[in-house]
């Protein structure tokens, strides 16, 4: 878990629900003997019982806290489906952040994770990993791999750059989202 915080699954379990067909986490009620005295505990359910969890977000993540510690809401929702909390990074399959569903979910390491990106906004060529090369007068496909540049060549047409690209990402077990077109 590294730089998060550890909090039991079975205490998370106590304090919510998790639907993972929607992503959603509602909190559940708490009983009276995890609070100061009976008012913070009526409060407490009045205000959050049965209502929404982790709806704040931050770079496109849906964030919470329990218990004063801030947590992703898809490692919550992973440790709660699975018993057990995510060994590396969490992966949204489809790109979209706050997507929290099960199926959208995947452990995975850093260099995984990166393997699933979407396409940056700033792109021009339309194409991860292709751009023109204005001295050679050809079209470039390249890919990055443990933070290195790889050259897959240099082709007469955007086309076969792009196809060589796509290859690129077969043979390094990219994604199949790898490079989709950002949201």
């Amino acid at each position: 878990m590294s730089k998060y915080k550890s909090i039991s699954i079975d205490l998370l379990r106590q304090l919510l629900d998790y639907d993972p067909a929607t992503g959603s986490m509602t909190w559940k009620p708490r009983n009276v003997t995890s609070f100061v005295n009976e008012v913070a505990w009526k409060t407490w359910n009045t205000r959050y019982s049965g209502k929404s969890a982790f709806t704040a977000l931050s770079g496109g993540y849906k964030n919470g806290a329990v218990f004063g510690s801030m947590y992703r809401a898809c490692r919550i929702a992973w440790a709660l489906h699975y018993g057990v909390w995510p060994v590396g990074e969490i992966d949204h399959i489809n790109g979209n952040k706050s997507d929290d569903r099960i199926a959208n979910l995947r452990s995975v390491s850093h260099g995984e994770n990166m393997r699933n990106i979407g396409s940056p906004k700033d792109n021009v060529s339309g194409a991860m990993g292709v751009i023109f090369d204005k001295a050679r007068g050809k079209w470039m496909a390249f890919i990055r791999l443990n933070k290195k540049q790889k050259n897959l060549g240099r082709f007469d047409d955007f086309e076969s750059a792009k196809q060589a690209r796509k290859a690129g990402e077969v043979k390094y077990g990219f994604h199949e989202n790898h490079g989709r077109k950002a949201a």
